[in-house]
């Protein structure tokens, strides 16, 4: 029976999400969340978070996916509210595109929902930060374990080794003595 720490339960929630687990370790999984509150819910809120992100990312497409043409000047609309939202704009063309917001409320309702997107993405992506750098953690392991096996491996050798020779003095002494 596996059982896992908290500390690996967040690095396998991607893995468990994406059905990428062995049915081992995902029964460990499974059982670690029942066992632990807290766990439990860090992966409702990870598992909400992702279920928003890929119903969004399928509305996008389907949005894409209906040949929309835009007229060259609502594609230039579109291309300056982008550049105001990234801060790319000069004073002179940041000035002109606040005052086309607060004039119209389409523009300021699209401008909105943007930011809110914005915030939801920055707020997803901290929430999903590992709080430590398992890779080096891993690699100490891989190294510590080379590091036994090596060691394991010179005592089988030198213990070879005298064993080799304690039976050619045997071997000599009894030789000598003959």
């Amino acid at each position: 029976m596996i059982n896992i720490t908290c500390e690996q339960f967040e690095s396998l929630m991607h893995f468990y999400l994406n059905n990428e687990l062995s049915t081992n370790i995902k029964l460990a999984f499974e059982r670690h969340i029942l066992e632990c509150k807290s766990c439990r819910e860090k992966y409702n809120t990870f598992k909400n978070i992702i279920t928003d992100l890929r119903e969004s990312y399928k509305e996008i497409k389907h949005i894409q996916s209906k040949t929309i043409h835009h007229t060259p000047k609502e594609e230039s609309l579109n291309s300056a509210i982008s550049a105001y939202i990234d801060n790319e704009l000069d004073i002179n063309e940041n000035i002109k595109i606040k005052k086309m917001i607060i004039s119209k409320p389409d523009i300021r309702n699209k401008i909105e929902k943007i930011n809110a997107l914005q915030t939801l993405l920055k707020e997803s992506f901290n929430k999903t930060q590992p709080e430590q750098d398992y890779s080096k953690k891993i690699l100490r392991k891989i190294y510590s374990t080379n590091n036994r096996e090596r060691n394991k491996e010179i005592v089988l050798a030198i213990a070879s080794f005298v064993i080799l020779s304690i039976i050619w003095i045997v071997m000599l002494v009894s030789a000598i003595s003959i």
